[in-house]
């Protein structure tokens, strides 16, 4: 019925103050996708939100009921590891990097992005993407190039 060869995708949880409609106030957990804000798990397309309670129960929230929620745990998210980014894994070939690079960074690329007359907010949140992607590739060369010269250390 259901496909367990798929990884089971990790979620990070959240404690936050949920204020309701009913104008009632609870202590509960939401979890979050890794490289996702809040912000982004209670505008997303679903309906409605499971959240944990204090005593482990899970509770199945409509989101028109939510009028306020308030973080009460830091909300900064983990370190994305740079494969991540680029949506490959750490035994890609040089060039699958080099590939999965140019296909993150070409839709969102700043020249392709100024050339649309998108408004403002578009571009920056483009930038900061393209910045992102160009971190994480510099960051798997040089992470390669290390490891190359180390193991060419060692068979001297």
């Amino acid at each position: 019925m259901f496909d367990n060869s798929q990884t089971k995708k990790t979620r990070h949880k959240v404690m936050m103050q949920v204020e309701l409609d009913d104008g009632s106030e609870r202590l509960m957990s939401l979890f979050v996708a890794p490289g996702t804000r809040v912000s982004d798990t209670l505008n997303d397309n679903r309906m409605f939100l499971p959240f944990e309670t204090s005593d482990g129960s899970v509770e199945i929230i409509r989101k028109e009921a939510i009028r306020r929620v308030v973080p009460q745990e830091s909300t900064t998210r983990p370190t994305r590891s740079p494969y991540d980014i680029l949506g490959i894994s750490e035994t890609a070939s040089d060039a699958e990097v080099k590939a999965a690079y140019h296909k993150a960074i070409m839709p969102i690329h700043p020249d392709n992005i100024a050339s649309k007359d998108l408004p403002p907010d578009f571009v920056a949140l483009a930038n900061r993407m393209s910045a992102q992607a160009n971190e994480a590739y510099a960051k798997i060369r040089k992470l390669r190039e290390k490891s190359s010269l180390s193991v060419a250390d060692g068979a001297l």
